[in-house]
């Protein structure tokens, strides 16, 4: 079968190829997909370039990466079922998670029913994204029905669903910061005030929220404990702007947090946990149209090195879809 490769770290349009590898083995707890559509995640993009010299291992090899293959969100139809998987058989649509995903099967044993008001590019789209999103506020922000929240990089795959999952937990209002582009596409998710980076600081707005999604990492940890409440919690999902050349991200995401323990006042950064029960919630969540996937752009397989490197240049307004 295909399958999106590389076999040394760099640049994706230098390093990404699409190569013939073995179909994987339909194992019991598992089912067997035909994929038809994939997203490239923040992720997906550090998994081919390794930014920070030091993170190579934690992510794969020093030198060179353990893996060849790449991805993690899909979408398809099953093939074929294992015999300990119950509620499942061949046609049916479904949707979730397996490492590696840039490829024409998987075997998986993450996924849920693929509603049928939903597309498989809509679908592919959900996984990682959004099911950080949801357990940023949810979990790690400790969101309450009625409480203030502020997502900081609203755009992009991520963003644009956290605006959505916000609402859809009671959030009484939701502030949105992204780039003069993404305005109106923040607003017509649900947004009650969008906030232009251009033309103001949001940290110097007088506001305070309960909860800040930070995704772009652009403001230091004194000026945004202005802007939360007493006891608020700012939640680290990203930092795309100040990478470090040794540890990439993770410089701005651990002085953060240590700067948040003599607050009381939190700084909490994580990586989100795949599992069945936020799966089926996310499921729901599509079905009723609480949340939807925003998709950019969508690009056939032979191309998803172009993918990779757009998602690399950190301008994606939205997800990032791949088609078989």
């Amino acid at each position: 079968m295909r399958a999106a490769v590389r076999a040394r770290w760099g640049k994706p349009e230098k390093v990404v190829e699409i190569d013939d590898v073995s179909k994987p083995k339909l194992e019991d707890d598992t089912v067997l997909v035909r994929v038809k559509a994939v997203s490239v995640n923040r992720a997906d993009y550090y998994m081919t370039v390794a930014p920070g010299i030091l993170l190579r291992p934690m992510i794969g090899g020093f030198l060179k990466p353990k893996m060849r293959q790449l991805g993690t969100d899909f979408a398809g139809v099953v093939e074929a079922v294992g015999k300990s998987v119950s509620g499942y058989q061949p046609g049916d649509e479904v949707f979730g998670a397996k490492t590696p995903a840039f490829c024409e099967f998987v075997a998986a044993r993450m996924f849920v029913h693929k509603p049928a008001n939903v597309s498989f590019e809509e679908a592919a789209a959900v996984p990682v994204s959004a099911l950080t999103a949801l357990q940023a506020l949810r979990d790690h922000g400790k969101l309450e029905a009625g409480q203030r929240v502020l997502v900081n990089g609203a755009s992009g795959a991520v963003g644009t669903y956290a605006v959505q999952v916000a609402k859809a937990l009671g959030a009484s209002t939701v502030t949105a910061v992204c780039s003069p582009r993404n305005v109106e596409q923040a607003r017509r998710l649900g947004a009650d005030r969008v906030v232009d980076y251009t033309k103001e600081d949001f940290t110097r707005s007088g506001d305070r929220y309960d909860v800040i999604v930070d995704i772009g990492g652009t403001h230091p940890w004194r000026h945004l404990r202005r802007v939360l409440t007493p006891n608020g919690t700012l939640v680290m999902v990203g930092s795309q702007r100040r990478n470090n050349p040794l540890i990439g991200p993770l410089g701005y995401i651990f002085r953060t947090a240590l700067a948040s323990r003599l607050s009381k006042q939190k700084a909490t950064f994580f990586i989100a946990k795949f599992n069945k029960p936020d799966m089926e919630t996310l499921r729901e969540l599509l079905e009723s149209g609480k949340i939807k996937s925003v998709i950019e752009r969508v690009y056939p397989f032979p191309e998803i090195a172009d993918a990779l490197q757009y998602m690399g240049e950190g301008h994606a307004r939205a997800n990032l879809v791949v088609t078989f």
